[in-house]
């Protein structure tokens, strides 16, 4: 079996939305639209796997979440964290885990 390579297989800028790819398996766009997205569909694999899966798996409803604003206190948190280097930030989990560690009698 050979290895296939994912690195190209992300959404890109210039990819449709998923409302985009909603309205075009209902046929809700303009002509030019549809052959626009078509051609895309054709170049991109993402998108194509992407419509692929909204086709057999339709959203249901249209549930909207309200954006609530982060609490500064974890704002700061994931920030902090983020901004460490990936090697301390690794460390510092080590040390966590070492902490809390739980054992097969704990369960």
């Amino acid at each position: 079996m050979g290895s296939v390579s994912t690195a190209k297989f992300c959404k890109h800028k210039t990819c449709p939305s998923a409302e985009m790819l909603i309205s075009y398996t209902r046929a809700t766009l303009a002509r030019e639209v549809r052959q626009q997205l078509t051609a895309h569909l054709d170049a991109c694999d993402f998108c194509d796997a992407e419509l692929y899966l909204l086709s057999k798996f339709p959203p249901t409803g249209a549930t909207v979440c309200p954006s609530v604003k982060i609490p500064f206190a974890l704002y700061r948190l994931a920030k902090d964290l983020l901004s460490v280097s990936t090697s301390a930030a690794g460390r510092a989990v080590e040390i966590l885990y070492e902490r809390d560690r739980l054992s097969l009698t704990d369960a």
